[in-house]
């Protein structure tokens, strides 16, 4: 049972940057065969793992607290099972079914290799005259998600040999041709998220020795100098800061909108899943020019609209126990598996202060996937290196 689940979560992995619905069906195999074997024989938590389940726990259910006092209790219900349960599953089929650590190193290395066929995709679409290439499906802001976590493991996997010794060289590639394809999916976001955290890892790497460090110099000046010749990512790079440019504007008045839910429903929200009628109907501004949008562009003011201080409360105590916890983990033992969990959430969580890519299923599911694998091996950590 085990090695066909596996099986079935290294097709998950692989196709899920290409068709959503392929992945849909192969995660619904690979849970069905979770509840088949839990049947069978009594699933094991790691000890270590399980303060994970705790703080998930809890903020999963912060937002059944929400679901039940939304107004529409089975509509909440509904958006619930889908957004905090089947969303979650990878993370529960592999850090209960898939917990050697060469399994885990695997499904992780199939997930890289499906994203690398997606950014490919990406830099076809650029190169043909796209500025928003998507991939295979979907709004760019889906791949620009996936991308603000790939690419942080991608310039581990360069500096400290994440995926094995011998995918070092081509970690850096794809690296590279990555930050090309988010330039070309030009989701400013997801630009700044992934300059940030890459910036700081590419300075740390760089401290550690003389080679880092020319590597490092020679990798700034080579991509400040091709940026800043692009005019097309200079003009877009330009509107950033514009206040009149019509998605900047638009994303402060929805901020604003979705602080006035709060105020008005501090402990609860307005309820999960009712941002998109309560801001057409009641909270939009009169000086919006974009009446149909569906969510408040930000995690964080998101959180707060929907779901009060109960919701806000259970998100910020499961991100922070997620990067404190492995970010303690890395300062004392330099755990490079907890130092990649925290480069990919902390990037995710930045690219969502524009973005509610926590409510973007497909961008949830990878992000599980990832973490479920990074935290087997980095409770293993001490197992033989798989090369």
């Amino acid at each position: 049972m085990e090695k066909v689940n596996y099986i079935i979560l290294y097709l998950f992995a692989l196709v899920s940057f290409i068709s959503i619905a392929a992945g849909n069906i192969f995660l619904g195999i690979a849970v069905l065969f979770l509840f088949i074997y839990s049947y069978r024989k009594k699933i094991t938590i790691d000890i270590n793992i399980k303060n994970y389940y705790r703080v998930i726990a809890f903020f999963i259910l912060t937002m059944l607290l929400s679901a039940l006092f939304s107004g529409n209790m089975i509509y909440g219900l509904k958006r619930w099972a889908d957004m905090w349960i089947w969303r979650f599953m990878p993370f529960i089929v592999i850090t209960t079914m898939i917990t050697e650590r060469n399994k885990s190193l695997n499904i992780l290395k199939v997930s890289c290799l499906g994203i690398s066929v997606g950014i490919l995709c990406l830099i076809y679409q650029g190169l043909s005259g796209d500025g928003r290439a998507a991939g295979f499906f979907g709004h760019p802001m889906t791949f620009a998600g996936y991308l603000c976590m790939y690419l942080p493991l991608f310039l581990i996997g360069y500096f400290d040999n994440l995926f094995g010794i011998k995918y070092k060289y081509i970690s850096a590639i794809i690296f590279l041709a990555g930050c090309v394809a988010l330039i070309f999916n030009g989701t400013r976001g997801a630009w700044i998220a992934v300059a940030i955290t890459s910036g700081i890892l590419l300075l740390y790497y760089m401290f550690k020795n003389k080679r880092n460090l020319l590597i490092g110099i020679v990798m700034i000046a080579l991509c400040s100098g091709i940026l800043v010749n692009n005019a097309a990512f200079m003009h877009r790079m330009s509107t950033i800061t514009n206040n009149r440019y019509q998605s900047n504007s638009e994303r402060l008045l929805m901020w604003n909108s979705a602080w006035n839910m709060f105020k008005d429903h501090p402990a609860l929200g307005v309820g999960l899943g009712q941002y998109k009628d309560n801001y057409q109907q009641k909270y939009i501004s009169p000086k919006a020019k974009e009446p149909n949008l569906e969510h408040a562009h930000n995690n964080f003011m998101q959180m707060l609209a929907e779901n009060g201080i109960i919701g806000f409360a259970g998100f910020i105590t499961m991100f922070a126990y997620i990067i404190g916890h492995n970010f303690r983990k890395f300062l004392n033992s330099k755990n490079i598996y907890s130092l990649a969990i925290c480069a990919v959430t902390i990037t995710l969580l930045l690219q969502g202060f524009t973005e509610f890519n926590f409510g973007n299923s497909a961008v949830v599911k990878a992000y599980w996937l990832i973490l479920g694998c990074l935290v087997v091996l980095s409770e293993n950590l001490n197992q033989d290196k798989y090369c």
